[in-house]
């Protein structure tokens, strides 16, 4: 399991603020204020915060009225539309992913629902359709937390290697920038 795992949440979100205010280089304080006020349209995102989902919908068999919810292969959609719905970008402030019950789906814009409501399955009407990360967004966006702050704090991932010490285990020490 990776190191950050160990640690809580809440104690992230603190540790990341705490480093925030006391940060001097310019990068490393503009990289946590966004991720814990999150990130704008406009802003470019790291590789860790967009996420793979897999397509599922909801689907009324027409004769029957009987629902059933189904995995939608990639293949049933041409590619312009695939682009749009392949990936979740996910743009709010780190707290927001870390609810280790938090399942986080984005529906299918509506225009794209309705384009494809009657294609994806004969005799099928799909209701709703979502997409769905493959591996969950907690885990990815910690590691690459995590794979951040190696950058950052050089001195950090030594120290955890050699010690064989959590980021838990040495909160308490001060990272000097």
């Amino acid at each position: 399991m990776r190191v950050l795992s160990t640690i809580k949440c809440g104690e992230l979100v603190e540790r990341l603020q705490s480093l925030h205010h006391t940060a001097r280089e310019a990068g490393l304080r503009q990289w946590l204020q966004r991720e814990l006020e999150g990130y704008q349209e406009m802003d470019s995102l790291p590789w860790y915060r967009v996420v793979e989902c897999r397509q599922r919908g909801l689907f009324l068999h027409v004769a029957s009225g009987r629902q059933r919810t189904c995995q939608i292969h990639e293949e049933a959609l041409c590619q312009r539309h695939l682009n749009v719905v392949k990936f979740l970008q996910a743009r709010g402030p780190l707290s927001d992913y870390l609810d280790c019950h938090a399942l986080v789906l984005e529906r299918w814009p509506d225009e794209l629902l309705q384009a494809y409501s009657q294609l994806l399955i004969p005799e099928h009407l799909c209701l709703h359709a979502w997409k769905e990360p493959v591996l969950p967004v907690k885990e990815q966006l910690l590691h690459g937390v995590e794979s951040m702050l190696k950058e950052y704090l050089p001195g950090m991932e030594n120290e955890m290697r050699e010690c064989g010490r959590s980021l838990r285990a040495i909160h308490h020490r001060h990272w000097r920038i």
